[in-house]
């Protein structure tokens, strides 16, 4: 019988506290916090704005916006980086699905300074959906981000 300097409790034990320690770490993350507010400027009498934000962790359910209407929820992104929030929007036939938070692949980053907590902030209108990257954006910061499709 070879030697095993751990028995498989003590094993056990160490993958269980290596574990405990990496879920202390993304609950106290170093990390800035993310923030998103999804806001409906959409025309009145057509239909409501459906948002139904999700990543692999985490299902933010259907959010159904009446116009001028916000939608707010925040995160710290995981201790590895790579966190992923996408989010679909219907309005009537019309439709986009977003990758609202990936790293280097989303219109949303953090800012030159890393350790600033991160806004950004969709406004859903007829023409598009644009978005503006602070917390209390003036109609001039939104930028035109996507097309409905």
């Amino acid at each position: 019988m070879a030697y095993y300097p751990y028995t498989k409790v003590q094993l056990s034990l160490l993958i269980l506290s290596l574990i405990n320690i990496m879920q202390i770490t993304n609950a106290f993350s170093l990390n800035p916090k993310v923030t998103f507010r999804f806001i409906s400027d959409l025309p009145k009498h057509t239909p409501l704005l459906k948002v139904h934000g999700q990543s692999k962790d985490d299902d933010l359910r259907v959010r159904t916006l009446k116009v001028g209407d916000k939608f707010d929820f925040s995160f710290h992104e995981n201790f590895w980086g790579t966190t992923h929030f996408y989010c679909n929007f219907v309005w009537g036939p019309k439709l986009n699905d977003i990758d609202v938070w990936k790293k280097h692949k989303s219109l949303c980053k953090y800012p030159k300074r890393f350790k600033e907590d991160v806004y950004c902030t969709w406004l859903m209108k007829d023409s598009g959906i644009f978005l503006a990257r602070n917390r209390n954006p003036s109609p001039s910061d939104f930028q035109f981000a996507y097309p409905w499709s």
